[in-house]
This record gives C-alpha cells, sequence and structure tokens, in this order.
C-alpha cells in the first residue's frame, strides 16, 4: 500500500485562510450596493466648499442685519467744577453727572436692517444657484457612468452576435458554400469588436473617475450605479415653466435681491440729510452752596439741580459732503436693474435653448423606441436567418448587425442627453427635478 504523504498544517492554515477571503470578497461584492443619485448629490453637497463659503457668508451677514438695529452705545460724564487747585476733585465747588444717549433719525436703522436683509437673500439665491449646479454637475457625472456601463453591456451583447455569426460563417466555410474571404471577415469583426472594448473600457474608468473626484474617493475606486432605466420625466407647460424660470431662478432672485440692496442704500444716501438727536439727562451737586445758581429767598441756595437737554446734528454741508455718495448709489442701482434684465434675457435664451433639446430628444427616443429598435432587431434576426441559409452576403449580415448596435448605443446616448439637459431645465427653474 502506498505512502500518502498529506500537506503540512501551515499550508492547510494559508489553504484554509485564502478560501475565507476569498469566500468574503464575494459576499461583499453580492452585498455592495449600487450609489444612488441622490445619495451621491448629499456627499457632494456637503462636502463642496463653495456651499460652505456662502453658508458663513449668510450666518456673517445675518449678525451684521441684527446689529444695525442695536442702539447707540451711550456715554457718561463725571465732571468736577471750580476746583480751588489742580486736581483736586474733592475741593470742586460742583459736581456734574450726565448721561448721553444718540439716537439717528427715525427709520435709519430699519432702512439698513432692510438693506443688509435683502443682501442676506441674495447670498441665499447664490447659495441655491451653487447647490443646484453641483447637483447638475453630479447627475452628468453619473449618468455617463451609467451610459459607459451600458455600452459595455451593449457591447457584450453584440459580442455574442458575432460569435454567432462567426459559428454559421464557419459552418458554411466547411460546408463549401461560402468563400474563406467571408470566413475571415466574420473573424476580424468579431476581433474589432474586442478593440471597441477596450475604448468602452477607458470611457468607463474615465468617467467612474469624474464622479469619484466630485466625491472625494480616489479616482480609481470602485462605484457602482442604479440599473440604466429609459425612464424620461415628462415636460413642463411651457408658458408655467417660464413664468416658474422667471420667478425662481436662483441668478435671477439673486439679482432681484441686489437691486433691492442698491435701491435702499440710495435711500439711505439721501436720508443722510436728515438730522440725528443725542438726548442727555444729569444732575449737578454744589459742594459750596454760593456757586449754586439758583438762590430761593426763602429756601437760600439750592445745592442739587437736574438737566435734560435735546441735541440736533444739522447736516449743513449736506450736498457738499453726500452729494457724491447718492450719485454713487443711483448709478449702483442703475447698474443693479441692467444687471437683473441681462440676467432675464440670458435666462430666457437658455430656457427656450433647452426645453427646444428637450422636446428634440424626446421625439428622438419616441422614434427609437417605437420603430429604429424593433425593426433593427428583426431586420438582424431576418438578416442572420438568410445568411444560413446563403440568401444574402455576409457584407449585408455585417452592416445589419452594425445599425442594430449603433441603434441602440444612440437610443442609450439620446436617453443620457435628455436626462443630463432635464437637470439642467431643473436648474433653470430653481427646482431640483
Amino acid at each position: 500500500m502506498a505512502n500518502v504523504q498529506w500537506p503540512n498544517k501551515q499550508f492547510l492554515v494559508l489553504l484554509l485562510g485564502t478560501v475565507v477571503l476569498y469566500l468574503f470578497e464575494c459576499e461583499m461584492t453580492v452585498r455592495a450596493e449600487p450609489m444612488k443619485l441622490r445619495q451621491a448629490i448629499e456627499i457632494v453637497q456637503n462636502r463642496n466648499p463653495d456651499i460652505r463659503n456662502y453658508e458663513n457668508q449668510i450666518q456673517s451677514i445675518e449678525a451684521k442685519a441684527r446689529q444695525t438695529l442695536a442702539p447707540s452705545t451711550p456715554f457718561f460724564s463725571l465732571t468736577y467744577n471750580d476746583m480751588l487747585s489742580a486736581l483736586t476733585p474733592g475741593g470742586a465747588a460742583s459736581t456734574v453727572l450726565q448721561l448721553t444717549q444718540p439716537l439717528g433719525f427715525p427709520g435709519k436703522a430699519f432702512l439698513s436692517y432692510s438693506a443688509i436683509r435683502a443682501q442676506a437673500d441674495g447670498l441665499r439665491s447664490q447659495l441655491r444657484a451653487t447647490q443646484l449646479g453641483v447637483a447638475t454637475s453630479v447627475k452628468t457625472a453619473y449618468y455617463q457612468l451609467a451610459l459607459a456601463k451600458r455600452n459595455i453591456e451593449l457591447n457584450h451583447a453584440q459580442r455574442d452576435a458575432y460569435e454567432r455569426i462567426l459559428a454559421i460563417a464557419k459552418r458554411r466555410y466547411e460546408a463549401g458554400s461560402i468563400t474563406q474571404v467571408d470566413f475571415l471577415n466574420s473573424e476580424v469583426t468579431l476581433y474589432s469588436n474586442f478593440n471597441d472594448l477596450a475604448d468602452l473600457n477607458a470611457s468607463e474608468v474615465a468617467a467612474r473617475a469624474q464622479l469619484n473626484v466630485l466625491l472625494g474617493n480616489s479616482s480609481d475606486a470602485e462605484l457602482e450605479t442604479e440599473p440604466f432605466h429609459a425612464v424620461l420625466p415628462p415636460l413642463r407647460n411651457r408658458v408655467e415653466a417660464l413664468d416658474q424660470m422667471t420667478r425662481n431662478r436662483p441668478e435671477v432672485r439673486a439679482a432681484t435681491f441686489q437691486t433691492e440692496v442698491t435701491g435702499q442704500n440710495h435711500k439711505l444716501a439721501w436720508m443722510s440729510g436728515l438730522p440725528d438727536f443725542q438726548f442727555t439727562v444729569g444732575t449737578t451737586f454744589y459742594n459750596i452752596p454760593g456757586a449754586s445758581p439758583v438762590n430761593l429767598s426763602d429756601a437760600g441756595y439750592i445745592n442739587h439741580t437736574f438737566l435734560a437737554m435735546v441735541q440736533l446734528t444739522v447736516p449743513l454741508w449736506f450736498f457738499f459732503n453726500e452729494r457724491e455718495s447718492i450719485v454713487s448709489t443711483s448709478h449702483d442701482q442703475a447698474a443693479a436693474e441692467a444687471n437683473l434684465n441681462s440676467v432675464l434675457n440670458q435666462s430666457k435664451i437658455a430656457f427656450e435653448t433647452t426645453i427646444r433639446i428637450l422636446e428634440a430628444l424626446r421625439n428622438k427616443i419616441e422614434n427609437y423606441e417605437k420603430h429604429l429598435l424593433p425593426l433593427s432587431e428583426q431586420s438582424f434576426l431576418l438578416a442572420l436567418t438568410n445568411y444560413t441559409y446563403g440568401k444574402i452576403d455576409f457584407g449585408t449580415l455585417a452592416i445589419t448587425a452594425l445599425t442594430r448596435r449603433n441603434s441602440q448605443r444612440d437610443y442609450f446616448v439620446a436617453v443620457t442627453s435628455y436626462l443630463i439637459n432635464y437637470a439642467v431645465f431643473g436648474q433653470l427653474l430653481g427646482e431640483d427635478l
């Protein structure tokens, strides 16, 4: 009986560990769920520095707005009058205590508050525009990655078709019904498809790297998207959508708030010609009775008196000092209004361009779904059958197979373009569609 030499324990442990690791990796691969589009958008928005910048600017300017309503700082004064010698308060004839509260002309503080609040609202609109822009960028990268993966799947399906064609060509060549040229051409077609696959893999790597960079991952990290579904969101009513864009597009709202800010600043420049006030209350203690200016015949000198005073700061040189401020703010307001009109015009042009593209793509996609895709599939199957029985040559079959592949590819390209342009359309409307 032959002696059987069993592997040593170290080898068995290593083999067992390798098997366990392989099973674990397989389980992780099975359990790995594709990243949802909404999840990708949230991740990118949470780490975007421009969004963080606007959020902090808004908090800062809101604090400044609240500060405009705070009252001016009062000041207190203590005066020793008629001292017998320098720096001897104890020998002063009288001691004066006063409290003064400055107050601006009524309405100035609220106007400043309104102007800064409008500026904060403008920043919120810019923040919203940035959020929508980030979402559109993520959607574009996500859809392009999904398209790249779908093209690879189509290439695999096309490879299966070419392998069927090669098998048929081989049988017919062996039977002597076709020439060697046709048989070699079928092989060339199959191997050309492998070259196409290399290009598609490179496109998938580039699309995945783009999305990974947005997500903050390593550019070569594995990333799965949800399966490609050719489900088209519906178009909006043109008139309603245009009205919504005019009212809700963040860029338009930001320009509108900027116009409001410059208008408030122009009013403030004019209000600088109005007087400001100071209210003062005080009391005086006369340490020497004879120093008191009040002498009552029946009670003698009064050694404790009170003071109440209102002061006006009249801007007599208003037109010399503030004229240029008024001129400057008037031009700022005119510039803001011109910018608002420019943003509206650009928005309308972008709206019309985008909605025309969406309508054209939708018609193209419907034509693919109703006619081109089923016809190209039927044509390929018929051509494959006819080639099997020698009714058509290999060139006709190859063209039919390529037409089928191009129809499928162009269909998914059109769907991806529609989804990307629909994201731009939502960005114009101020919605994350």
